[in-house]
């Protein structure tokens, strides 16, 4: 004699397997256009490449090279200080001004921190030429209001003064 509840719960089991295998087909049916892949083959080596170019030039800085305008060993004096504060008592410049005074191991460190901010926008222009290339007419103008917003906010323009 078969028990009704075994035979109820292999069904339920069964149609559980049953929508299971088809998501996972969904899954790896599912294709990734060539931007796609582009895009995040350029946001993954430029990310590596700029997290690599922090740690050398955090490198140069801990190991005093490069002339440092704050010394590593003052860093603990300025923790407690907010940032209008630090950059009072270190003579630190605003804005894009950092870019003068990369000849200091400090500001050099900057370098790869910028980099990784301009690493989407280096991808935002693979995807431009692609749409373009495709005359994607919507993607394009998304894509470039992209980099238009981007670059703009990273630029300085929307100068906002801080409060306090």
């Amino acid at each position: 004699m078969i028990n009704q509840s075994s035979v109820q719960s292999n069904t339920h089991g069964t149609q559980a397997k049953s929508v299971i295998s088809e998501q996972s087909s969904a899954l790896t049916s599912s294709q990734v256009s060539p931007e796609q892949n582009r895009y995040a083959s350029i946001l993954l080596v430029c990310s590596w490449g700029g997290i690599i170019l922090m740690l050398v030039t955090f490198l140069l800085y801990m190991g005093g090279l490069f002339n440092p305008t704050v010394q590593p060993s003052e860093i603990p004096l300025y923790w407690g200080l907010s940032v209008h504060k630090y950059a009072l008592a270190t003579h630190a410049p605003s804005g894009w001004n950092w870019v003068t005074m990369i000849n200091h191991a400090d500001y050099l460190n900057l370098i790869g921190l910028a980099f990784l901010g301009s690493v989407s926008v280096i991808g935002y222009i693979s995807l431009l030429k692609d749409y373009v290339h495709k005359k994607d007419l919507p993607y394009v103008i998304m894509v470039a209001l992209e980099i238009i917003v981007i670059v703009s906010a990273a630029s300085g323009i929307f100068n906002i003064p801080a409060g306090g």
